[in-house]
């Protein structure tokens, strides 16, 4: 299933970006969110444990500057039956606030590789 396709088709209301404490970053990951959707990158997914209806996906955005990392994050998508129902930006790393930066997609699939996300080994690097 294309996840972030799944969650572009939600309505605003069905989305939202959460993390406790409340920081910056998060501020600046709720103004982020419809690039990160739109132009992120699929990087893996895992289940979430003794939650049947949920699963987790890691996802990056190049950056909109060069210089600049890159938006990783990682999208926890509720469902109900095969359909999409909401979903919760609840990671969101851009090299601020101690954060990781990923420059390069392959850096952010290493990164979503080790914390356990799996997909497609096949998936396009460029």
């Amino acid at each position: 299933m294309d996840w972030l396709k799944e969650i572009e088709k939600l309505s605003p209301r069905q989305r939202a970006v959460q993390h406790e404490p409340e920081t910056p970053r998060y501020a600046h990951a709720r103004g982020k969110l419809r690039y990160l959707i739109a132009s992120g990158r699929y990087l893996g997914e895992r289940r979430v444990e003794n939650r049947r209806w949920e699963i987790e996906i890691a996802v990056w955005a190049p950056p909109e500057r060069k210089r600049n990392p890159g938006y990783y994050g990682c999208f926890r998508i509720y469902f109900k039956g095969n359909e999409v129902i909401f979903a919760v930006l609840f990671c969101f790393y851009d090299g601020t606030e101690g954060s990781p930066g990923f420059r390069s997609l392959e850096s952010a699939r290493a990164y979503a590789r080790s914390e356990g996300f799996t997909g497609e080994e096949n998936e396009d690097l460029n």
